[in-house]
């Protein structure tokens, strides 16, 4: 049991990375699904979003911050981000968790990252979803065309509320006006 190195047994992806984004451990179900044209190759010192999306700066980050272990090490908590990305002609969905690890003295010092593979969950097998250019339904599966509010929460359990944005309202507005306004 001395020679178990733990982080390999995890089968989800696991990276251990350092304030610069550059990573200090990862588990071999990282290695070898991120780094599949070079195998042999250790992502270890690799930065974090090179090794696993090719990106030359991090997720997101000069936009809204959507780096999860940025936002890890700036807020001392637990983060989590959905990625989304193709992969020759399928879609591939991924939630990021990361998970801070402490120094001595409070500060955070590694993040753990955690890539969880969600694309099955949301019922994303293939790349492309067949909707009606007509009246928007999506065809599942099986063939029944739904609602893509139904299909969005037969796959993912998320509840939809409506509203009108804000072009809508103006329209709606504007054809409201037209069909009251008095012609004199």
């Amino acid at each position: 049991m001395k020679d178990l190195n733990l982080i390999d047994l995890i089968q989800t992806e696991v990276i251990v990375i350092d304030q610069g984004m550059n990573i200090v451990e990862a588990n071999k179900a990282f290695e070898q699904r991120h780094n599949h044209e070079q195998a042999c190759q250790n992502v270890i010192g690799k930065k974090c979003y090179d090794s696993a999306y090719h990106f030359t700066e991090a997720c997101g980050y000069k936009k809204s911050g959507s780096c999860p272990a940025r936002r890890s090490f700036l807020s001392k908590q637990p983060e989590s981000a959905i990625h989304h990305f193709w992969v020759d002609d399928h879609a591939v969905v991924e939630k990021i968790i990361t998970t801070p690890i402490f120094d001595k003295k409070g500060d955070v010092e590694y993040v753990i990252e955690e890539f969880r593979d969600i694309t099955q969950l949301l019922g994303l097998k293939k790349g492309i979803i067949s909707i009606c250019s007509y009246c928007r339904k999506v065809r599942d599966e099986d063939g029944t065309w739904l609602s893509i509010e139904a299909y969005i929460e037969k796959h993912t359990g998320a509840k939809f509320s409506h509203g009108i944005c804000e072009d809508c309202n103006e329209a709606l507005i504007s054809e409201f006006d037209q069909k009251h306004s008095c012609s004199h």
